[in-house]
C-alpha cells in the first residue's frame, strides 16, 4: 500500500467503489497537507491487516481439516481391511498375520498377540503372538495371568509398570504366569454372543513407549472387529452380508471424502493401475489382458486381415522352486522370469500375469504365426540363462501354447481355451517347448472327452474285463500263478489293450475306480484258477499310494472272494513309488504283515532300483522285457550281463526272480542255463480271459516244450 498523498484527481476517481461502511471510496478522497495524514488510508490499512489475518486463520482451518480427512481415509481403509479378513480363505496363521499387520498400522505393535478360551473354558490358547522380548507363549489352564485378567473384567485395560506391579502385591496378577515385565500394556476383550471369547494384547518393553488412551480406544473398536471376523469367518452367508454393507459405507464414505482432496484424479489413476496389474510383477493382470483381447477381437470384426496372437506360458516344475526353496524363492523367480518375457517383446505387445505361474503374451500385430514362433524361440533362449536366486543357480524353463486369431472366435475364452490346450500339448510332450494351436488339437481333445465318456459308460454296463497271463516255473512250464491284465470289450472298436485308454482314465480321474473293477472280477475268478499254491499278481496304481485305507479294502476283498493273502501280489512300478515314497512304504507295509507278497515291476528302468529293494519290503524281482529281448545263445552279451546281476542280487537278497517278455525256446533256454526260475511271456501264453485257463488246466497238464496261445 502507498503512503503518497492523492493528489490526482484521477487517481481519486480509480478508488471509488464500496468501503466497509457501503459508502462510495471518492468521498474520504480528499487531498490534505504535505506534511498530514489521511484518516480514510490508515482505516483501510488496519481493514486490510485484519481481513489477512482471518484469511490465514480459515486456511490453517482448512489445512487442518484436509489432514484430517486424509486421517479419516487410512482409517477408514485399514479398518475395511481388517473386516474383509473374514472373506478370505488364508489359513489361520496368515489370518492372524494380517490381523497384526493391520493393527500396526494403527498403534505400535511390536509385540501383539491374540489368546481365545477353549470351548469349556479351561484353558487359555495363544493362536498367534508376536513379543519383542523373545517370550514364548504356550497353551496354559486359565489362572491370574494379565490377558485373564482383561477377560475377567470384559473391558479395555491400560495399565502402566508401576499399576501392574500392584495387581501382583494385591495378588490379582500372577508374577510367574504374567511374563516378561512391560512398560505399558493394553489389552481388549474379544467379546461374543456368548459373552468374552479372548482378548487381543499390545505391550511395551520401551521406556518412548507408552500407549494413550486414544490407543485404548482404537484397540477397542479394533478387537470388536477381531471378534467378529473370527465368528464371520465360520458363517459365510452373514459373513458376506456384512462385508458388502461395510464395504457400501466405505465406499460412500471414501467418495465424500475424495470430493475434499486435491488429489483425487492422481489417486484414482493408482487405483486403477492396482486392479489391472499385477502386485508381485507389476505386469498387466488378467483383467487387463482380457480387456485387450476384447478390443483386438473387436478390431478384426471389423478388418478380417488384421490378425493377432496370444502366447499361453507356464514356468515348468514351478511347484519344486515354491515348496522345496520357499516361496520367497518362487516370487523372486517369477519376478524374473517375467522380466525376461518381457524383454522378449515390443510394444505395443503386452506381457501379462494371469496367475500363479501362468503368464501370457499379446501380440497385436502378427499377421503370420512364424512371427509367434520367433518369439516362442526368443523366450526359451532368455530362459536358458540360469537365474540366481537364494544362493542357488536354478535352471527354469517354460512351456507355451500359441493361438492365432480366427474369425471362428467370437469371445475371448474360445482364444484363451485354445492357447490353453496347446500349453497343456507342449507340457505333455515334455515340456520347454512351444506347439501351435490347430484343429487337429481341438479334435483330439473332444476325442479324450468322448473317451471318457465312453468309459463311464463302460463302467456302469461292465465292459471292462480282467484277462489272466500265467507266470510259470522255467524247469517244468508249471503254471506258479497268474498276473491280472486289464481289457475294455469295446462295442464298436473291439478288445482294447490298456495303453488305449487308461492314460485318459488317469487323466479324468478314473484309474481307481477302474482298477477295483479290475481287482473284483479277478478276485471273483481266482479261486478256480488258484488252487492252493499258486498266486494272483494284482497291478497298483500309483494313486493308490493316496489313500490309507487301499490295504484293509484290498484285504476285504480278498476274504470275500476266497483268495488267502499269501496267494496274494500287488505289484508296482519305479515310478510310482517315486510319487510319494512314504505313503508308499506305509501302505506296503501293512500288506507285507498282512501275508501280501510285494513284486517290483519292469526292475532296472527306474531311477533308483537298488534304493526301493533296500527300502520297501519286496519279495519279488520281474526283470523288464528290455532286458530279456536280446538275449540269445552265445558269446555274453550286455543284456545277459545285467540279468545275471538281477539274478545274484535276488539271490543275495531271498528275493524271488521274474523275467517278463519271453517270447521264443532261445530266450528260455538262455535264463534257465543262467539260473532263472519264473517267467512269463507268450512263449507261454498270452492274456486270456480266465474261463480259457481254466479250460486248458482241465484239459492238460503244462508242457514247456509248447507254445499256449491264448486270446489276443
Amino acid at each position: 500500500m502507498s503512503h503518497e498523498r492523492l493528489t490526482n484527481p484521477s487517481s481519486s476517481t480509480a478508488m471509488t467503489g464500496s468501503g466497509t461502511d457501503g459508502r462510495p471510496q471518492a468521498e474520504a478522497g480528499h487531498v490534505e497537507s504535505d506534511t498530514g495524514r489521511d484518516p480514510g488510508l490508515d482505516a483501510l490499512e488496519r481493514r486490510v491487516a485484519e481481513r489477512t489475518r482471518e484469511l490465514a486463520r480459515a486456511n490453517a482451518r482448512l489445512q487442518e481439516q484436509v489432514r484430517e480427512s486424509e486421517r479419516a481415509v487410512h482409517l477408514q481403509a485399514t479398518l475395511y481391511r481388517i473386516a474383509a479378513l473374514g472373506h478370505e480363505q488364508d489359513s489361520n496363521e496368515a489370518f492372524y498375520r494380517s490381523i497384526h499387520q493391520a493393527v500396526g498400522e494403527l498403534l505400535d505393535a511390536e509385540s501383539f498377540c491374540i489368546a481365545l478360551k477353549s470351548d469349556d473354558g479351561q484353558w487359555l490358547e495363544f493362536p498367534y503372538y508376536v513379543d519383542s522380548s523373545g517370550a514364548e507363549l504356550a497353551r496354559r489352564p486359565m489362572g491370574r495371568g494379565m490377558s485373564e485378567y482383561a477377560i475377567r473384567h470384559a473391558r479395555t485395560i491400560r495399565l502402566e509398570a508401576d499399576e501392574i506391579n500392584a495387581l501382583i502385591a494385591r495378588g490379582e496378577v500372577d508374577a510367574a504366569t504374567y511374563g516378561t515385565p512391560a512398560i505399558s500394556w493394553l489389552g481388549a476383550p474379544l467379546m461374543s454372543a456368548r459373552g468374552v471369547m479372548g482378548v487381543v494384547v499390545v505391550q511395551s518393553y520401551r521406556s518412548d513407549l507408552h500407549y494413550t488412551p486414544q490407543d485404548a480406544d482404537l484397540l477397542t473398536f479394533v478387537s470388536y472387529q477381531i471378534a467378529s471376523t473370527l465368528q464371520r469367518r465360520q458363517q459365510a452367508e452373514a459373513l458376506q452380508t456384512l462385508n458388502a454393507r461395510l464395504e457400501q459405507r466405505v465406499q460412500e464414505r471414501t467418495r465424500e471424502l475424495r470430493r475434499q482432496i486435491v488429489v483425487r484424479e492422481r489417486t484414482q489413476k493408482q487405483l486403477k493401475h492396482q486392479v489391472m496389474h499385477d502386485s508381485l510383477t507389476g505386469l498387466p493382470n488378467r483383467l487387463y489382458l482380457r480387456e485387450r483381447l476384447e478390443r483386438a477381437l473387436f478390431a478384426q470384426n471389423l478388418d478380417p486381415a488384421r490378425r493377432f496372437a496370444l502366447l499361453y506360458l507356464d514356468v515348468d516344475r514351478f511347484k519344486l522352486f515354491n515348496d522345496g526353496l520357499g516361496h520367497g524363492v518362487g516370487d523372486e523367480v517369477l519376478r524374473i522370469v517375467s522380466a525376461r518375457i518381457a524383454d522378449c517383446v515390443r510394444s505395443p505387445d503386452i506381457v501379462g500375469r494371469l496367475s500363479g505361474d501362468e503368464f501370457a503374451v499379446f501380440l497385436e500385430n502378427c499377421p503370420q504365426p512364424e512371427s509367434a514362433c520367433l518369439v516362442a524361440e526368443r523366450i526359451h533362449a532368455r530362459m536358458a540363462e540360469a537365474i540366481e536366486v537364494g544362493g542357488r543357480n536354478l535352471h527354469v524353463s517354460v512351456s507355451i501354447g500359441i493361438a492365432i486369431s480366427q474369425q471362428s472366435y467370437r469371445t475371448v475364452d474360445q482364444l484363451l481355451h485354445d492357447a490353453d490346450t496347446a500349453l497343456y500339448r507342449a507340457k505333455a510332450a515334455g515340456r520347454r517347448r512351444f506347439v501351435l494351436f490347430d484343429e487337429t488339437l481341438h479334435t483330439s481333445a473332444m476325442n479324450v472327452l468322448d473317451l471318457e465318456q465312453q468309459m463311464r459308460d463302460a463302467l456302469d454296463k461292465e465292459q471292462f474285463a480282467s484277462y489272466f497271463q500265467p507266470i510259470v516255473r522255467l524247469a517244468d512250464g508249471s503254471v506258479t500263478g497268474y498276473e491280472i491284465l486289464i481289457r475294455w470289450r469295446h462295442p464298436q472298436r473291439g478288445v482294447l489293450l490298456p495303453d488305449q485308454f487308461l492314460p485318459a482314465a488317469e487323466e479324468a480321474g478314473l484309474i481307481e475306480t477302474i482298477d477295483w473293477h479290475m481287482y473284483r472280477l479277478a478276485c471273483q475268478a481266482a479261486p478256480a484258477l488258484l488252487g492252493r499254491d499258486r498266486v494272483l499278481n494284482l497291478n497298483i496304481s500309483p494313486c493308490h499310494f493316496h489313500n490309507r485305507n487301499f490295504p484293509r479294502r484290498l484285504l476285504d476283498l480278498a476274504a470275500w472272494a476266497g483268495v488267502a493273502t499269501d496267494q496274494l501280489c500287488v505289484e508296482v512300478t519305479e515310478s510310482s513309488l517315486l510319487s510319494d515314497p512314504e505313503a508308499a512304504a506305509e501302505i506296503l507295509g501293512a500288506l507285507d504283515e498282512a501275508g501280501v507278497r510285494i513284486a517290483l515291476d519292469d526292475f532296472g528302468t527306474g531311477y533308483s532300483s537298488l534304493s526301493h529293494v533296500h527300502r520297501f519290503p519286496l519279495r519279488t524281482l520281474k526283470i523288464d522285457r528290455s532286458f530279456i529281448g536280446p538275449l540269445e545263445p552265445g558269446p555274453r552279451q550286455r543284456s545277459t550281463a545285467i540279468v545275471s546281476a538281477v539274478l545274484s542280487l535276488a539271490c543275495s537278497l531271498n528275493l524271488d526272480v521274474v523275467a517278463e517278455g519271453v517270447e521264443n525256446a532261445a530266450q528260455r533256454d538262455v535264463l534257465l542255463s543262467m539260473g532263472c526260475v519264473h517267467a512269463q511271456g507268450f512263449l507261454f501264453g498270452r492274456p486270456a480271459p480266465p474261463d480259457f485257463w481254466l479250460s486248458a488246466l482241465q484239459a492238460c497238464p503244462p508242457d514247456p516244450a509248447r507254445v499256449t496261445t491264448g486270446l489276443p
